[in-house]
């Protein structure tokens, strides 16, 4: 049989964990970095869409009462009860006027 001797250091196995541990920390926080980078671009990004968008709104808004507010006052002829009478009559004796032109029915 063949016999290896090996001898290890505790201390050596030690060293090379925790190297091998803050070498892989080193690695991570780089990524993490990275990724808070793109986060604070992207709402960056995001904030000033909505800020342009909340601009847009407010020049619509702006436009809209800018066209229904008509620079010559305008007067109405009739007002909206006028209007709603004259309906009301005219349809009373259009009925009176069907109802006496046609015959009764008797059973």
């Amino acid at each position: 049989m063949l016999v290896f001797e090996v001898n290890l250091n505790v201390f050596f196995i030690i060293g090379i964990v925790a190297i091998a541990g803050f070498v892989g920390f080193l690695f991570r926080s780089g990524q993490i970095n990275g990724l808070n980078k793109k986060v604070d671009e992207l709402e960056k990004e995001m904030l000033s869409s909505h800020a342009e968008i909340l601009q847009l709104q407010r020049e619509k808004i702006e436009l809209l009462q800018k066209f229904q507010t008509p620079s010559i006052p305008v007067i109405p002829l009739k007002t909206a009860k006028e209007e709603k009478t004259a309906e009301s009559f005219t349809d009373i004796s259009l009925r009176k006027k069907l109802l006496g032109s046609q015959p009764a029915v008797t059973k």
